[in-house]
């Protein structure tokens, strides 16, 4: 029999939990031998740090989604170089922004180059039970995540009502009827899910992709070196949090290095064992209109240290 390794496509929107489930699937899977595609919008990876460890081999694609034409070639590419090594699990983390309707193409693409080595057992969707309902109305992307999944995991269960949640599981029901949806908080999952047969699921026919160059939002990165105050720089980032979808990276503070998250207004700043060449920052950008001056003064209110915003 000839050897097969089992995909697994991780989606759902900016801050909904995708990293935290892939570690947890990471420690529930430690016996066996893994690689990682991990995909960020920004042109910095920040969660592939998060999620490095020894026997483990990682791809990042950065930069955009893996399923826009923009970087689908990029992607393509390293599914083929991923399908040489001796991996038996990929798990692919796709951009928050990604509209992973594609997926199943781009495998069908590549067999020619690689026979059928993958066997593709299904898109888990990641969703944030707080802010669900009211970005799924403006965000088509977040209906195509779903409506594109064969397991839908409902996270940060635990920060809403019970109402909330029957609201949210409703909204889903409309997207995709037939998915399994699972409810949790922390990005855990009963590892047995792996083992289910998502495939049998069956998604709609593909629609034309809505990743392109023309409506991704626009990201910047932002740069310092020095040592920070914790209180400073959190309000720092308060100043952000009306601009930005998401913002994440690493900053260096009197007690260490730390990363930084930030989404739907809520920061958090935790240590990390991880050192960095400079503190650095990514923020996806909820507007078109110019705010790096916005940016730049309220930085200046709160530091002395250079900032460079690229």
């Amino acid at each position: 029999m000839s050897r097969k390794i089992s995909i697994y496509l991780l989606t759902g929107f900016l801050g909904a939990g995708k990293t935290t489930l892939l570690k947890n699937l990471l420690e529930s899977n430690k016996n066996k031998k893994i690689g990682i595609i991990m995909n960020e919008f920004g042109s910095v990876g920040i969660d592939g740090t998060l999620v490095k460890r020894e026997g483990i081999d990682m791809m990042e694609i950065n930069n955009g989604s893996i399923f826009c034409s923009c970087l689908a070639s990029n992607f393509a590419q390293g599914l083929i170089a991923m399908a040489s090594t001796p991996i038996e699990l990929l798990f692919i983390e796709s951009s928050g922004l990604s509209d992973p309707s594609g997926m199943e193409k781009i495998l069908y693409d590549i067999q020619p180059k690689i026979g059928d080595i993958y066997d593709f057992k299904g898109t888990i969707c990641l969703v944030d039970a707080t802010s669900f309902m009211e970005l799924s109305q403006a965000l088509e992307v977040i209906g195509k995540q779903v409506e594109y999944s064969h397991l839908i995991v409902i996270n940060k269960a635990d920060l809403v009502d019970a109402e909330r949640l029957k609201a949210v599981q409703g909204n889903i029901r409309s997207l995709n009827p037939i998915a399994p949806i699972v409810t949790t908080s922390y990005g855990r999952l009963d590892p047995t899910w792996l083992q289910q047969n998502l495939e049998n699921f069956q998604l709609p026919p593909a629609t034309p992709n809505l990743n392109c160059p023309s409506n991704r939002p626009k990201t910047l990165l932002l740069e310092a070196n020095g040592v920070f105050e914790r209180e400073k720089l959190k309000a720092f980032l308060q100043s952000l949090s009306d601009i930005a979808f998401r913002i994440k990276g690493f900053f260096k503070l009197n007690e260490g290095w730390h990363y930084v998250d930030g989404v739907n207004g809520s920061i958090s700043i935790t240590p990390i064992n991880a050192e960095r060449n400079l503190s650095q920052l990514v923020v996806i950008l909820r507007t078109r209109q110019p705010v790096m001056d916005m940016i730049q003064k309220s930085w200046e209110k709160h530091f002395n240290n250079e900032l460079c915003i690229k």
